[in-house]
């Protein structure tokens, strides 16, 4: 599918990175307003990527520099997981409400371009919760699932 992009870049950035792995969230509000929060320096948040519930994506911050989206955090025995993985979100909360198919498509595809891209697996794929236990709870499970299945049926 071909999903419409646009880029709005985001002061909430710093250093290089070479991309290892991607963390999957969620902006809890909406996407207009993640989007618009992700601009405001005084929010000293940021991800690489949005995704609106019908697929539509903007890119906040390239994939070479450090978005600030995970905080305190660990991944396979690595800190600070925003030195080494991009961070894409999906708007809302996903323990509220179910993702949508686009979404669901435009998140596996982004990803997959990123696995590619980089050269990582999808057991580099992981959840906000996981990798900041106890602090986070984004994304759900079901919906870590419903996009991880879409990128192995993608990738057949």
């Amino acid at each position: 599918m071909k999903f419409k992009e646009k880029f709005k870049n985001s002061p909430n950035q710093s250093g290089v990175l070479k991309p290892k792995g991607i963390i999957l969230h969620d902006t809890a509000g909406s996407y207009v307003g993640g989007v618009a929060w992700c601009a405001n320096p005084a929010s000293k948040v940021s991800y690489h990527c949005i995704v609106n519930v019908d697929g539509e994506r903007t890119t906040l911050v390239g994939d070479t520099s450090k978005a600030w989206h995970a905080g305190k955090s660990s991944f396979k025995g690595v800190n600070f997981c925003n030195s080494f993985m991009l961070g894409i979100a999906v708007s809302g909360s996903t323990k509220t409400r179910d993702l949508t198919n686009e979404e669901t498509q435009s998140v596996a595809e982004w990803c997959i371009g990123k696995m590619r891209a980089y050269g990582f697996g999808i057991d580099m794929i992981t959840t906000h919760a996981i990798v900041s236990p106890g602090r986070k709870i984004d994304v759900s499970v079901k919906a870590y699932n419903e996009i991880i299945e879409r990128i192995k049926s993608l990738i057949k």
